[in-house]
């Protein structure tokens, strides 16, 4: 199992390995943060297409929050998942 390198910034060997470990004995935890957090993403696709959204003043600000929300909880999955899982 690979974890992504920023995992790995600022610590020595011993710390590294300790993180590994961590992070492998994790594995139920994250696929289920993960499951969550997907829930969510497709929760808030859900809301953007509502109809009633379109009628906002405010639209294009409501849809470039919705997909900087799903940009930030992409960027965790990709944090939380090993190399192995995102092929």
């Amino acid at each position: 199992m690979k974890l992504k390198t920023v995992w790995y910034t600022g610590l020595d060997e011993d710390q590294k390995k300790e993180l590994r470990a961590d992070f492998i004995s994790a594995q139920v935890l994250r696929k289920r943060l993960t499951k969550i957090l997907n829930d969510k993403i497709e929760t808030k696709r859900t809301m953007m297409r509502n109809d009633d959204n379109y009628e906002k003043a405010n639209w294009n600000y409501l849809m470039a929050d919705s997909l900087g929300y799903e940009r930030a909880l992409q960027e965790i999955i990709s944090l939380i998942s090993s190399d192995e899982n995102n092929s």
